[in-house]
């Protein structure tokens, strides 16, 4: 069987015939192939039934678990270096004015929801597609490069990804470009994402934001639910943060090795740090075998535990209540809300 391509729009088995002023635009995580994102994106109909959504899910595919932490390795180390508090970059070696020049060549098109958007934004001088990391071989082959430990950031991530988005490209310009195209609607946006998912929809609209400068009330009209978060509050363009509101559950601990990635030397000895990634997924694998908190299943109450159906019933009232006109709604926004047992 075909795996499904990086990037594709899936959609639920309910469809509305008439377009919704409301958008949900939905990223999978780490180890969901197109089944279990479909299964969750049926669950996010389900759950929105009484005020629906168009809903449409940006697949992330999976390579394995190893492979897919390094992406999200990678994802993460590029998120840094767009923090807020990270010296701002030379404008030559910041990589969001390339991300955003691709982008808006892409919005002047009508692509398919099964469209290769590396192929369509593939840019005249660069010869290569970015990365592929498709096996744990590939993981091996990159361990064995050393000369790049001592490429800065801009030179490893230029090497590896030429001039698309590290960690994972196609999802990434893809979320960004339905998101601008969600915005020229008119349509209010409803960014989910679980797990490395939430990488993805931080870059994404990391490139919408450039893209769009100096206009940021944009972001006014969005709202960011994340479940099994990998992300910081810092990893987000600012007035993103306090449209956000991220479910993690206590003893989720992938999404808490995730997040706590943020050493300011990530690359400075890439080889030691990309072993640590290989060691980590051994560890996190072990840990996913023995515990279900980190899986969009548990967080959207598929598996009929307490906590996972207080944490789908959060994220169904963020979905069909106004944060603005609920008081209680309101004060969650740029916040972390942890589950409990």
């Amino acid at each position: 069987m075909t795996s499904t391509l990086d990037g594709t729009i899936l959609l639920p088995q309910k469809l509305f015939s008439a377009p919704l002023r409301r958008r949900l635009l939905h990223v999978n995580g780490i180890g969901s192939d197109a089944a279990k994102q479909l299964r969750d994106l049926n669950r996010l109909a389900e759950l929105t039934a009484t005020y629906p959504l168009e809903i449409r899910g940006i697949h992330n595919q999976t390579h394995g678990f190893q492979a897919d932490l390094l992406e999200s390795f990678l994802g993460k180390a590029e998120l840094y270096h767009f923090w807020s508090q990270t010296p701002a970059p030379d404008p030559s070696k910041d990589r969001r004015y390339q991300y955003a020049k691709l982008l808006g060549q892409l919005v002047s098109k009508d692509l398919a929801d099964d469209a290769d958007i590396l192929a369509i934004a593939q840019p005249s001088q660069i010869q290569q597609r970015p990365l592929e990391i498709n096996r744990t071989a590939d993981l091996t082959k990159l361990l064995d490069l050393s000369f790049l430990q001592k490429l800065s950031w801009w030179d490893f991530a230029q090497y590896l990804y030429g001039a698309f988005p590290a960690g994972a490209p196609r999802p990434t310009l893809r979320l960004a470009y339905e998101i601008v195209k969600g915005l020229q609607a008119g349509a209010e946006l409803y960014l989910v994402a679980h797990s490395q998912g939430l990488i993805i929809t931080a870059l994404a609209c990391h490139i919408v934001r450039q893209l769009l400068l100096p206009q940021t009330k944009w972001m006014e009209t969005v709202h960011l639910i994340g479940y099994g978060p990998a992300i910081f509050f810092a990893d987000l363009p600012p007035e993103l943060q306090p449209r956000t509101i991220l479910i993690q559950h206590r003893q989720d601990v992938v999404a808490e090795t995730l997040s706590n990635l943020r050493n300011v030397d990530l690359w400075t000895s890439l080889q030691t740090q990309m072993e640590k990634a290989i060691h980590y997924a051994d560890d996190l694998l072990k840990v996913l075998g023995q515990d279900s908190h980190h899986s969009a299943s548990f967080y959207l109450g598929l598996q009929g535990s307490p906590s996972g159906q207080r944490s789908a019933e959060l994220i169904q009232i963020l979905l069909t209540q106004s944060w603005t006109a609920t008081p209680s709604l309101a004060v969650l926004g740029g916040t972390r809300l942890i589950l409990e047992v």
